[in-house]
């Protein structure tokens, strides 16, 4: 369980520094909704969907 959340928040952090980065060259000012937004599905993600993706294909 520990490494679900570990790579939940390692998603996370990964994407919204991606589209922090992305908005500061493309718009010049952070764009926080799509940070945030960025944020809560690189965790759920992370967290929830990878495990269950990685599971099926190992059975395969």
């Amino acid at each position: 369980m520990k490494n679900r959340w570990v790579s939940g928040l390692l998603y996370a952090l990964t994407g919204s520094v991606i589209m922090l980065m992305v908005s500061i060259l493309l718009g010049g000012e952070p764009y926080w909704n799509g940070i945030i937004g960025f944020l809560r599905g690189g965790f759920t993600y992370g967290a929830f969907f990878r495990p269950v993706m990685e599971k099926k294909m190992k059975s395969k």
